[in-house]
């Protein structure tokens, strides 16, 4: 199972919850790289970068690979979306997570819309977020 870890880099966590329980969508710009990767059942962890962010501020699966639409260009169907009551401070990990090669130069590594990460990245994710024991 691929676990794809998603850079929030659009609007808040809060305008964001209310478009996908609106409809149970997410949309993907039409040139972010590692959109046609996406399938039904990954799992995916939103980030919210920036000075007051860089943290990891929600999670969700997909119930959906990438489809297009029309009117409403590229998206995934997503279920099980929750914002986090206690977002986890990604500098709290840094050294734990695999996929960030420089640990001194880590925020290029939440930078492109899409990066996908081993299992056990996410799964330190998750349980310093309390969500996995």
């Amino acid at each position: 199972m691929s676990v794809p870890f998603t850079d929030f880099n659009v609007g808040t966590v809060y305008e964001m919850q209310k478009k996908i329980e609106a409809t149970q969508k997410w949309s993907i710009g039409k040139q972010t790289p590692s959109r046609l990767k996406l399938s039904e059942g990954d799992r995916i962890l939103f980030y919210q970068g920036g000075e007051e962010g860089r943290k990891v501020v929600a999670s969700a699966e997909l119930a959906s690979s990438l489809q297009q639409s029309e009117d409403a260009g590229s998206f995934v169907k997503i279920r099980n979306f929750e914002v986090w009551k206690k977002p986890v401070d990604i500098r709290t990990l840094i050294d734990k997570l695999s996929f960030i090669k420089n640990k001194q130069h880590w925020g290029p590594y939440f930078q492109g819309g899409i990066v996908k990460i081993t299992e056990a990245d996410y799964n330190n994710i998750m349980r310093k977020s309390g969500k996995l024991k």
